[in-house]
């Protein structure tokens, strides 16, 4: 094959569209070992917090009943002292005035603290990010530093009874009174939270009823009209308050207007993005703090005269939740990375350039709520299994971590709704023009059938880049083939299970790239085995549903051709397949030795 018809592909990546997602392909990406010591120290103060003040009172934090949210209103006082209410908020307004990063830090190690690590996500991201971000200059000063102090705690008023994903659905409805001066708002919220104990909320509503006239208001507790419903009982995170809002004739000043009209569903979409990354953030010090807890569990438990550490499917475990752990964790600040730079060229008193700033990393949000919050499932899920039968006990943390970790999968957009996010952004970007899907697709096709294989270069993990590559190849012929056969949106939009498997294409390349890169500049060997582990595991999986997608959409020869093809860019794996079982040992004999999270 000629460099000039190779470069027709790869010419600068194999997904070039602003988002990033590997286009252009940059061999330097923001990774955790270039934290600043800024960065490392909120990190250090916000895990002696956690230690000291919340792990001690899990218990007692899931045991408030009756509206008593006390512990958790004093706990979110002192992290105010802290800093940590408002770490990304301009000091003008109170706030830390540190940047986006550092904000992502504290949102890792707030993530171990179970229910009331909800509750400082709720309140410090969705129910501050709205005004930060989108409030004029009055209404940032009025309630940001009320916010910020802990004065005042925030919550987020979306979802509906008949309206969760779909937003556009939503019933709640704005009428302007009439002399100007106040919205009389009618409608109802459900699972919302902090909801007992908040003070401020974010509410949408559609201006007499208009869809197209979507608007987000500020709503102080107290409000005539406005009342907050029965405390639900919950399967896990049992210390976070979630109530419905019930709102009967609530009159609004017309200043508590936020935004624009019309951007209200944008407002809160948008918002949701960062809060969808922070999701990744905050599962992947879940994560690990559960794997903490699984290898002192089976370093400590003796069976016939071992510690269940040494026994080999236990080792594959733990090896397992080590390589979920790292690799999610070097996607979220990869992308952090990205969010920063975007944040430091955007003037954010620009209500367009907002929007745009919060909306250019969606795909990558998407994809980091997905891939963080099943993997700190997969692992809360394997601690209770390490745990053999005392994991399903409540005396243990285990039993908690997994009734905890399974809301991760909903809240914020279900996966669902976030594996379609993702995609549908993707094939519509494609089809602007922004990525030459089915043009780069059609050429890939053509040099597959002139290709003849090429030996790997003799240099670590070439494979591994190999692989990477040839993943995003086969997301090519796949995508590409599906955009040729779907060409409205329509269309697509009702094939469901094959943007499933595009979407899970999509994660699985993000993730491996991402490991990729980041060892290939901060590599060490269990690093470097993390990275193999993962990525071969990932190639396998990516040939499996690149072949199921084709073969919902081809049959016969068409059908054989395209397998054909896929099977070529599979053929460094087959032939160079590497021994899992080794890799596996090698990572867990590590986690064992240290007895904790080592990376």
């Amino acid at each position: 094959m000629s460099a000039e018809k190779k470069d027709d592909i790869a010419a600068g990546g194999y997904f070039s569209i602003p988002a990033g997602l590997g286009f252009p392909v940059t061999t330097k990406i923001f990774t955790p070992e270039k934290f600043t010591e800024e960065q490392k120290m909120a990190a250090e103060t916000a895990k002696k917090f956690i230690e000291k003040d919340v792990l001690p009172k899990l218990a007692a934090i899931d045991e408030q009943t009756g509206g008593d949210y006390g512990i958790t209103v004093g706990l979110l006082k002192k992290v105010a002292d802290m800093g940590f209410l408002g770490t990304d908020v301009a000091e003008e307004y109170g706030g830390s005035g540190l940047d986006f990063t550092t904000a992502m830090c504290v949102s890792e190690v707030f993530g171990a603290g179970g229910s009331w690590a909800v509750s400082w996500a709720a309140h410090s991201g969705i129910g501050t990010h709205p005004i930060l971000f989108f409030g004029n200059e009055a209404q940032k000063k009025k309630y940001l530093p009320k916010l910020v102090s802990g004065e005042w705690t925030g919550a987020f008023g979306a979802t509906e009874p008949e309206a969760g994903t779909d937003l556009y659905g939503a019933k709640t409805k704005a009428t302007l009174s009439p002399d100007g001066k106040s919205y009389i708002l009618n409608g109802s919220k459900t699972f919302i939270s902090n909801s007992g104990f908040a003070n401020l909320f974010v509410i949408l509503a559609k201006i007499d009823g208009d869809p197209k006239k979507s608007a987000c208001f500020i709503v102080e507790k107290g409000t005539p009209g406005f009342t907050v419903g029965k405390e639900e009982s919950k399967m896990g995170i049992c210390g976070s308050s979630t109530c419905p809002l019930n709102l009967v004739d609530v009159q609004v000043p017309a200043e508590n207007l936020l935004g624009e009209i019309g951007k209200g569903i944008h407002i809160i979409f948008n918002t949701l993005n960062l809060g969808r990354l922070k999701l990744g953030a905050m599962t992947t010090g879940s994560g690990k703090s559960v794997i903490n807890d699984a290898v002192k569990y089976a370093v400590e438990r003796k069976q016939f005269g071992l510690p269940i550490s040494q026994f080999g499917m236990i080792k594959e475990k733990l090896a397992n939740m080590v390589v979920g752990a790292w690799m999610t964790e070097s996607a979220v600040y990869r992308t952090a990375g990205l969010v920063e730079e975007k944040f430091n060229a955007t003037d954010f008193k620009d209500f367009t350039q907002t929007l745009d700033a919060l909306r250019e990393y969606e795909i990558e949000c998407a994809i980091l709520k997905v891939a963080g919050s099943e993997m700190f499932w997969y692992i809360a899920d394997e601690n209770v299994q390490v745990h053999g039968g005392y994991g399903y006990i409540k005396d243990y943390l285990a039993e908690r971590y997994l009734r905890d970790a399974r809301i991760n999968r909903i809240f914020e957009g279900t996966n669902e709704i976030n594996r379609l996010t993702a995609i549908l952004n993707m094939l519509e970007r494609a089809g602007k023009g922004k990525l030459p899907l089915a043009k780069a697709g059609a050429a890939l096709a053509a040099q597959l059938e002139e290709s003849a294989g090429e030996e790997l270069p003799d240099e670590p993990l070439a494979l591994q880049a190999e692989l990477v590559n040839g993943m995003k190849k086969m997301f090519f012929v796949a995508g590409g083939r599906v955009l040729e056969k779907f060409p409205v949106r329509e269309k697509i939009v009702a094939q469901q299970e094959i943007l499933r498997r595009l979407s899970d294409m999509l994660i699985l390349i993000y993730l491996s790239e991402s490991g990729l890169l980041r060892v290939k500049e901060h590599g060490g060997e269990i690093q470097e085995a993390i990275v193999k582990l993962y990525v071969q595991n990932a190639a396998l999986e990516c040939e499996k549903l690149a072949k199921e997608v084709l073969a919902f959409l081809e049959e016969g020869d068409m059908l054989k051709s395209y397998l054909g093809r896929l099977k070529r860019l599979g053929r460094p794996l087959a032939n160079n397949l590497l021994d899992s079982v080794s890799l596996e040992r090698k990572i867990a004999d590590k986690l064992i030795e240290s007895k904790k999270y080592f990376l």
